[in-house]
């Protein structure tokens, strides 16, 4: 058990731009592809995600500066700090359960492949650690390990079916074809996000109004154009922000060329993804007739929509009043405001990206999102103490808005930790 966990540990450690062309190059010779053409594939998914690292990492680093002055400047002060999605990671992956959890859940998806209860073959392995945090929290508040297994087997098999659901409106309107997106802490959402939408469709007046793309563009013109997106929601949040002249100007830049190259490192990616992903059909079709299998792949693919990109760029000043003026809140965002695109895939996909429908839609989301990790604070902060991260000293408690994306599993959490 330890050795293969080391294993996998290993080719994990080595970042997602390494290990999924290895994945995808091994699910190609799997699928009986030529090694050359697995291996092309599998750098091309590599080179992809590297393209997409780069931008969303140079989009943060000109947001979290905006953000840092926002929270200054209107004096936000709140007692459990959102440290981010990359310790609460980092936490997940650090405690007793992971070697369990983690062949739990790649057990769990071939069985429910082999039975036919879902179409997604999840690759995404990084992203296990969303499941692992929760049997983490489950097995920090009862000791039991089973439990906190089981609790990761529920929300994976949960996730799968979601998947499943979905995939056909992320192929159509995302362009993502054969790839479904099993993330907690984005396709989760589908659960609000369709029914929030058939509420809107039914409201009269509010049903007549779409702020699509294409309307944006046919309406403003140049000024409807991704970049120019970019560019008008960057210069917006640092001007209210009260940053100086240049990095305003700085900031809208990058974030107009945010909205230009992602979706294009997504399209990159998307070449070497097709490949394997034809291959699992007809892998599949010879074994199963008439069976249809999806790649289940990281949400950051969802993001490269330039509707999905300024949803969640919009959602950072609105998710910083809501912190302030919802009764009851605790949770100060900071860390993951960065992340909002992942967690408002939902918000707009059901909608076909009216914008809209989807800042409605984004502000449930947001509100659940900071109660949620409001209760997960205590939890993530006294983890995080077991396995010896050091909290600040001027914190009183950690949390991460990631970790209250992932709504429905704190269901699981709550519910199994009654047999504890």
């Amino acid at each position: 058990m330890e050795t293969i966990f080391n294993f996998f540990k290993y080719i994990i450690d080595l970042g997602v731009s390494v290990m999924m062309p290895i994945i995808i190059t091994l699910l190609g010779i799997i699928f009986g592809k030529k090694i050359s053409v697995s291996f092309k594939a599998g750098l091309t998914v590599g080179i992809g995600f590297i393209g997409i690292n780069v931008m969303a990492g140079v989009m943060m680093n000109a947001i979290t500066p905006v953000t840092e002055a926002l929270v200054e400047r209107y004096n936000f002060s709140l007692t459990a700090t959102d440290i981010g999605w990359g310790i609460g990671s980092s936490i997940a992956w650090g405690t007793p359960v992971v070697p369990f959890v983690f062949i739990a859940i790649i057990a769990t998806n071939i069985l429910m492949i082999m039975f036919n209860l879902t179409k997604t073959m999840d690759v995404d392995i990084w992203n296990f650690w969303q499941p692992m945090f929760i049997a983490s929290a489950l097995y920090l508040t009862t000791g039991n390990m089973i439990l906190a297994v089981l609790s990761a087997v529920i929300n994976m098999a949960i996730i799968f079916k979601l998947a499943d659901w979905t995939q056909k409106d992320v192929e159509e309107v995302l362009g993502l074809e054969g790839i479904s997106l099993p993330a907690l802490q984005t396709t989760g959402w589908a659960v609000l996000g369709y029914p929030m939408n058939w509420l809107l469709d039914r409201i009269p007046g509010i049903n007549k109004i779409n702020w699509s793309t294409e309307n944006v563009q046919k309406r403003l013109g140049i000024f409807g154009e991704p970049m120019m997106m970019g560019l008008i929601i960057g210069v917006l949040l640092s001007a209210v922000a009260g940053m100086p002249i240049s990095e305003i100007l700085t900031t809208g830049v990058t974030l107009a060329a945010s909205l230009v190259l992602i979706p294009r490192m997504v399209s990159l990616l998307m070449d070497g993804l097709i490949v394997i992903s034809e291959a699992a059909q007809e892998f599949m079709s010879k074994r199963f007739e008439g069976r249809e299998i999806y790649i289940g792949l990281d949400a950051a693919l969802g993001i490269g929509h330039p509707f999905v990109l300024s949803l969640g760029l919009l959602m950072i000043p609105i998710t910083l009043i809501l912190a302030f003026i919802l009764p009851g809140n605790k949770v100060l965002p900071l860390a993951d405001l960065t992340a909002l695109p992942f967690y408002m895939i939902f918000a707009i996909l059901p909608s076909k990206g009216n914008l809209f429908r989807g800042i409605i839609t984004g502000i449930f989301i947001a509100t659940i999102t900071l109660y949620v990790a409001g209760f997960a604070a205590p939890i993530m902060t006294n983890i995080a103490a077991d396995i010896g991260y050091q909290v600040p000293g001027d914190v009183q408690q950690i949390t991460s808005l990631a970790v209250g994306t992932q709504w429905y599993s704190w269901i699981v959490y709550y519910v199994l930790s009654l047999f504890g």
